[in-house]
């Protein structure tokens, strides 16, 4: 009931997790769209504004004098340099006049004489002689006053630039109106290091954030490829050509709001060159980061539900444990109980008999102590087995290790086990091989491992009345041991309690229905000692039929590699 409580209330706790994280991904999704989209207005808007200013701050009238636009002109640099927050926008300006279709000539303004001189062609400066030279081929002879105010400016982005006729006034006499003639164009050549090291990364910090801090990468480039970068933010990031999370065409804004204030519209010289802002999130996408953070914070809640869930389980784990463990105490004290209660009540029994003088011939003498002697023994045996395990448990539980000869311990555990075998009416059968190789080992605890298998074998040996003891060397690719193997021939193990047969008050309960005397130490003890002696215990068994218990030794180093050289 509570695992199925569990199990149920952890899916209910996934599902509703699963929905949530979905309601809280698509929030934070729409939130993000919201502020790109506010991020990318207020940047297309500040780049407007400014650059507005830039062809407001240079625009110039129709002058009736040719020498009236250079002072004008002059006037205006002056006074942008003064009042504009980005002077460094303008790295140069130049007039080329062209009202001498035969000797048309390039004046560069030059900053410390404020006054404009005849210059050639900087290299710099080509593309925008090449745009201006078809361009200027194009220009009516005569223009309404109308059509020379909201002349646009042209960006020519390779240099970048921005270009822009200039008319001069003439009249045409008679008294007839005077008429307006381009005579050449103003080039406002921009700052391309200022622009790409200052102008652009203030303008995405404002709006997007300063580095390692924004959420997404902003480049500033040509609208179709091939693909001429102004300005990129993050150049690990790649932006995507086709699908940006955000793109906007910075000098459309520009020119319709300078329209709509009564000036020169701004338009690029084309528009496969304009320059685009494009903003893009790491991830790939918005979206694609999204669902990334949606699938992280599932995975982390998910195993955070699954670590309760397991902690959960061991909890009512241990609790089962617990209460078996607690059970098998019960047992283990009802049965130390037990096994006390019987010889002290033959001991006893004995001990009245011959204190009332029932007992008065040297025979029954002799088999009243006997008796008392073999019954003190069991209590030894049990007493010995219960301190043996408390001190383990407590890590009192010493050994003294020395090379041992199996065989020698061996022969002296059998010989004192053969008269009670032989009482009990049990045939021992042995084979121990020859020349045994030494082991490390503790005497005293090799032995009480032999008498408590042998122990075991004649209390489950049924009706059978065997009992096998067998010792050799066996050698391996990997390391050489020594097999003290003890075998019956009686109830043997059920293969369900046979992954638990070594665990200490652990009983078969077919041997707890027969009244079977025993705590459930004895395998536990014999297992213990052999691993604190570095080595180990086997068992096979097969219902009905018998038990195999062997003890495995590692051969020492030493032995071992003499026998290899021997070999």
């Amino acid at each position: 009931m509570a695992i199925a409580v569990m199990v149920a209330g952890v899916s209910i706790l996934a599902v509703f997790q699963y929905r949530w994280t979905g309601d809280i991904s698509r929030t934070e999704q729409n939130r993000l769209k919201v502020s790109l989209a506010a991020s990318v207005r207020d940047f297309d808007q500040e780049f407007s504004y400014d650059f507005q200013q830039l062809c407001e701050g240079f625009e110039l009238e129709p002058e009736r004098e040719a020498s009236g636009v250079e002072t004008q002109l002059a006037g205006r640099h002056l006074n942008w340099n003064k009042s504009s927050p980005h002077p460094e926008l303008v790295s140069g300006l130049f007039l080329w006049k062209t009202d001498s279709k035969s000797n048309p000539r390039l004046e560069e303004f030059d900053d410390n004489g404020q006054r404009f001189r005849e210059a050639d062609w900087p290299a710099r400066l080509q593309p925008a002689r090449d745009f201006l030279a078809p361009h200027g081929r194009q220009l009516p002879s005569a223009i309404n006053d109308r059509d020379a105010v909201y002349y646009p400016w042209t960006v020519v982005e390779e240099i970048p630039a921005l270009v822009r006729p200039f008319f001069r006034i003439v009249s045409t006499g008679s008294g007839a109106e005077p008429e307006v003639h381009a005579t050449g164009f103003l080039i406002v050549e921009l700052n391309e290091t200022f622009l790409e090291r200052q102008y652009f990364p203030d303008l995405v910090d404002r709006h997007f954030g300063v580095s390692g801090q924004r959420s997404f990468a902003v480049t500033i480039r040509s609208a179709q490829p091939p693909y001429h970068a102004v300005y990129i933010s993050d150049p690990g990031v790649f932006i995507s050509p086709s699908s940006p999370d955000a793109a906007v065409n910075l000098f459309d804004l520009a020119g319709g709001e300078a329209r709509r204030r009564g000036h020169a519209p701004l338009q690029p010289s084309d528009a496969s060159r304009q320059w685009r802002l494009a903003v893009q999130h790491p991830a790939g996408s918005l979206e694609g980061a999204v669902t990334s953070w949606r699938r992280r914070n599932l995975a982390i809640s998910l195993g955070l539900l699954a670590v309760l869930a397991a902690s959960m389980a061991l909890m009512l784990s241990a609790a089962r444990r617990s209460r078996a463990l607690a059970k098998m105490q019960m047992e283990f004290v009802a049965g130390v109980s037990h096994e006390l209660c019987t010889p002290l009540a033959v001991i006893n029994s004995a001990a009245e008999n011959l204190a009332d003088g029932v007992v008065d011939t040297p025979g029954q003498m002799r088999e009243y102590g006997g008796m008392i002697r073999g019954q003190g023994r069991r209590l030894e045996r049990l007493v010995d087995g219960v301190l043996l395990f408390t001190a383990g448990r407590f890590g009192l539980s010493g050994y003294e290790m020395a090379p041992l000869d199996v065989s020698a311990i061996l022969e002296q555990a059998l010989r004192a086990a053969e008269p009670n075998l032989s009482d009990a009416g049990f045939t021992l059968e042995k084979e121990i091989a020859a020349s045994l190789p030494l082991v490390m080992a503790d005497p005293s605890a090799v032995t009480t491992c032999i008498e408590n298998l042998i122990s075991n074998a004649t209390k489950y040996s049924d009706s059978s009345r065997w009992v096998a003891v067998r010792a050799r060397a066996v050698c391996s690719d990997l390391n050489k041991e020594v097999r003290i193997v003890v075998e019956d021939k009686g109830v043997g193990i059920p293969s369900v309690d046979l992954p638990h047969i070594l665990e200490p008050f652990y009983r078969v309960q077919s041997a707890r229905d027969t009244q079977i005397s025993g705590v459930g130490l004895g395998l536990h003890l014999v297992k213990r000692m052999m691993e604190d002696m570095g080595g180990r215990v086997s068992i096979s068994s097969e219902l009905g039929r018998g038990t195999q218990v062997t003890l495995h030794f590692p051969v020492m180093e030493s032995e071992g590699r003499e026998t290899r050289k021997g070999t």
